[in-house]
């Protein structure tokens, strides 16, 4: 039978940081990487000639994308602060961590209250809804009406991660919604403004999601006993641990299969795929430390940095390996 643990009193503590260094805690603002996919969004734009002639319209456009982004992270990942504050799951998680750890969790701490993180939450999740059609209203009709169906509707389920439907406690729920948005942090900026999509924005959108998958996975891992007892279904919870490793070893292969379409099948020259080299190698790294030798926690750092040198990859690729 699941237990489900009861919340944790709010502690009263001496804080003399600023309290937006709390909000920016609970959006987990830490996770800059969001960042990275709309601008890998921008040089496939660049590449395709779409950013030639950028006017005003474009570039506002563009900037309500990349906060409507941020906004639904951070709306998302309060959400989920406050959903593991009320259950009892990241208390339980984060018992016995180091303090540099659970001061990541101002809910735990007692630096935000309960009103002031659902407050946040609401706000910010507004805001990244609301961006994407003002964005796309300056365009007029060149952003075609599907684009915003979809663009709006992934935006819709990614601040239910944890709330309203619960994306993350219903089976494979966690794992669609990490590798949807993340594509679509990717795809959305060259959507709205190209107005159709390309296979090399499908492609590059696939693989930076899979790599924000990847994070997540190994954080549900470490998780596991916490999210099982309040009913969070992730992938980590619902397999044994073999299966959920066997898992992990195919992420790794589809993200090294989606490399090889995407520098064989696109414009993109082959032998640019040499600017991916160290994320492939990062990813049997990770796969060393959080499969084999149970560190979970250095194998989802190995992933973090996989991603900043991978987004640094493509970047690079998109910038020279197009033919002249």
């Amino acid at each position: 039978m699941i237990s489900v643990y009861a919340p944790p009193p709010v502690t009263t503590s001496v804080n003399s940081r600023p309290r937006i260094i709390s909000y920016l805690r609970l959006g987990k603002a830490r996770m800059y990487h969001y960042v990275y996919g709309w601008a890998l969004g921008l040089l496939l734009l660049r590449s395709e000639g779409f950013l030639d002639d950028v006017g005003r319209q474009d570039a506002f456009a563009l900037v309500c994308v990349l906060v409507a982004t941020l906004a639904v992270q951070w709306s998302a990942a309060a959400a989920d602060d406050v959903t593991g504050y009320l259950n009892g799951s990241d208390e339980h998680n984060y018992r016995g961590r180091p303090a540099v750890t659970r001061i990541r969790k101002p809910l735990i701490t007692g630096e935000l209250s309960l009103p002031q993180a659902v407050g946040f939450a609401l706000v910010t999740g507004i805001v990244g809804v609301v961006a994407i059609p003002v964005g796309a209203g300056v365009l007029g009709s060149r952003v075609p009406a599907l684009t915003l169906v979809v663009v709006l509707a992934v935006q819709a389920l990614g601040v239910q991660y944890s709330c309203g439907i619960r994306l993350s406690y219903r089976p494979l729920g966690l794992e669609s919604a990490i590798l949807v948005t993340g594509a679509c942090t990717v795809i959305t900026p060259y959507w709205i403004v190209a107005g159709t999509i390309s296979r090399e924005a499908l492609l590059v959108g696939s693989v930076f999601g899979l790599w924000l998958l990847l994070v997540v996975s190994y954080g549900n891992a470490s998780d596991r006993s916490g999210d099982a007892a309040v009913g969070r279904r992730t992938l980590a919870v619902m397999l044994p641990p073999p299966w959920f490793a066997v898992g992990l070893h195919a992420l790794v292969a589809v993200h090294a299969v989606l490399l090889a379409v995407l520098f064989g099948t696109t414009s993109l020259r082959p032998g640019a795929l040499v600017f991916a080299a160290p994320v492939l190698v990062l990813n049997l790294v990770q796969l060393w430390y959080g499969v084999y030798k149970r560190r979970l926690r250095t194998a989802r750092f190995l992933v973090l940095l996989s991603i900043d040198l991978g987004s640094a990859g493509l970047a690079a690729a998109l910038i020279v390996g197009h033919p002249s």
